[in-house]
């Protein structure tokens, strides 16, 4: 499983001049989600949604399903979900469809923040 590392205020078209130069220096056992600012970063993982995401790395072994840690994280189903979904959409987690039942699998076993000065 890949390591997600998370650089805020860093450049990616500058990295990608790099690997491109230098096609050995890339690390293929990661991949980089760059951000504009701490805001964005809190926005996508918020207190809530962090703890979402640590207990689905943490059961990532587990098939569960939004109901199951929306139970265990004391939180109602519809924000489980919610959180869940934007996750999915910065490509954090998976949501895996089994007919009527949705599981979530964390995609990530690790995850690394990078804050880079201006």
């Amino acid at each position: 499983m890949k390591q997600l590392i998370i650089k805020i205020g860093e450049r990616m078209d500058k990295e990608l001049k790099e690997v491109l130069k230098h096609p050995l220096k890339a690390r293929l056992d990661t991949h980089t989600l760059y951000l504009r600012n701490s805001e964005e970063l809190y926005e996508i993982l918020s207190p809530k949604r962090l703890e979402l995401l640590r207990h689905i790395i943490k059961h990532q072994a587990e098939k569960k399903t939004i109901s199951e840690f929306a139970e265990e994280l004391k939180r109602k189903q519809e924000a489980i979900s919610r959180d869940a979904s934007l996750l999915v959409k910065y490509s954090l987690i998976q949501k895996i469809k089994e007919k009527q039942t949705v599981y979530l699998k964390a995609l990530y076993n690790s995850l690394e923040i990078k804050l880079i000065s201006s």
